[in-house]
């Protein structure tokens, strides 16, 4: 069967980029940063073999993908002819390159690709990070995570991050949520434990905070934020949580609370993971949302630094980030994926995954790789168009045994 994968960017995109330095190292081998160095508009070129690369990546196609950009290399024959390398391997497939005063395009066709040996050597690396099950395990030694999320007209928040726990292997989940709304949750959710809180109006209210640091004091890992909703005095829950062993991921409305009191973070000594999208993250350091886009690395991992957590900056391409300024690029999800809801789901594969015995960075890394794949093959099922939380939530499973069978 023949394939095809079609790519357009605008040239002027490169030349207007504040952070291309950055960018070119993380996207193009050597060879490709030595062949832009010797053209006289680079720009031009640079844009040229991008559309290459996302155009073989289209080719290629969505689901079990687990390959990034740099894993395509775009090179010349000695005739000036544009060919492809996949993980270092000469392609057999046709690829065109041509631009105009303002875009590149490019066009990838061929017979379509047999590559799950080359993928899998990708995918063990992500294998390796997975929780270790033995046949005699009980629940209590799959983790234990306390969710503190939902408020009024926010429960469904709560719920995706409790359904995202339990698909990703978490053995006892429970959910915190105000007295008014914690009904609500125990008929959505038949295999969490819930625990209804003091509150005012619907949000938790400051009365219930000794019953929140019992159940954390009690729980391997604690995810707080996704629909708590502007709760009075949050920030000083969070303080509060701060001196337990247990490990902590702080998301949504939990980062809007940090961002009023950011210092209280230099007293973390815990293992915290934060995941803001641009905008949290613009409240979180006070950068514009234009600036953090356009140097995500590099202001994720001086974050990161900074205050000693893991950084999730979520987006495409996500960016996480460790206290000690490693970093990596997921490279799984799709646009499908750009609809509400995404994130908790994504809360809860990482605090799963933490509460499991994994460290925050790890579980940051596996998280969002599992969290993008099942979002892959969700779309690979039902397209891009009108893909849901719940939708990934079911493919959680296939996602994880997928890469199991590599």
């Amino acid at each position: 069967m023949i394939k095809t994968g079609i790519d357009i960017v605008e040239i002027e995109r490169f030349s207007k980029m504040e952070n291309l330095d950055t960018f070119i190292k993380r996207v193009f081998t050597r060879e490709e940063s030595q062949y832009f160095a010797k053209k006289k508009n680079s720009f031009e070129s640079i844009a040229g073999f991008f559309a290459a690369k996302e155009a073989f990546s289209k080719f290629m196609g969505t689901g079990f993908r687990g390959f990034g950009l740099k894993d395509i290399e775009v090179f010349h024959d000695d005739l000036g002819k544009p060919h492809i390398k996949f993980m270092g391997n000469p392609v057999d497939v046709d690829l065109s390159i041509t631009h105009s005063d303002t875009v590149a395009a490019a066009v990838v066709c061929g017979e379509a690709p047999v590559m799950e040996g080359t993928k899998a050597e990708l995918i063990k690396s992500y294998k390796a990070l997975l929780p270790k099950r033995h046949s005699d395990m009980h629940k209590g030694d799959c983790g234990r995570l306390f969710i503190l999320a939902g408020s009024l007209g926010m429960t469904g928040a709560a719920v995706l991050t409790a359904l995202g726990a339990l698909r990703s292997g978490c053995g006892l989940v429970t959910v915190g949520t105000p007295k008014s709304q914690q009904p609500v949750l125990a008929v959505k959710l038949t295999e969490a434990m819930t625990t209804a809180l003091s509150e005012n109006d619907g949000f938790i209210a400051e009365e219930s905070y000794s019953d929140v640091l019992d159940k954390v004091s009690h729980s391997d890992a604690c995810v707080i934020g996704p629909g708590l909703g502007k709760t009075r005095n949050l920030t000083k829950l969070i303080e509060n949580i701060f001196p337990t062993d247990c490990r902590l991921l702080i998301d949504a409305d939990g980062i809007n609370a940090l961002s009023e009191n950011i210092n209280i973070l230099t007293q973390n000594h815990n293992d915290i993971v934060l995941t803001p999208h641009p905008g949290e993250m613009s409240r979180l350091t006070g950068l514009s949302i234009e600036e953090i886009q356009s140097n995500r690395e590099a202001v994720a991992v001086q974050f990161a630094k900074k205050y000693n957590v893991t950084l999730l900056l979520k987006g495409k391409d996500t960016v996480v980030a460790s206290p000690r300024g490693e970093i990596h690029i997921n490279p799984t999800g799709n646009s499908g994926m750009a609809t509400g809801g995404m994130g908790d789901v994504l809360s809860g594969i990482i605090g799963s995954f933490m509460a499991q015995g994994l460290d925050g960075y790890k579980s940051a890394i596996l998280g969002a790789f599992v969290h993008g794949l099942a979002g892959d093959l969700a779309a690979e099922e039902l397209g891009e168009f009108g893909l849901i939380a719940t939708d990934l939530v079911d493919t959680v499973p296939k996602a994880i045994l997928g890469i199991l069978k590599v």
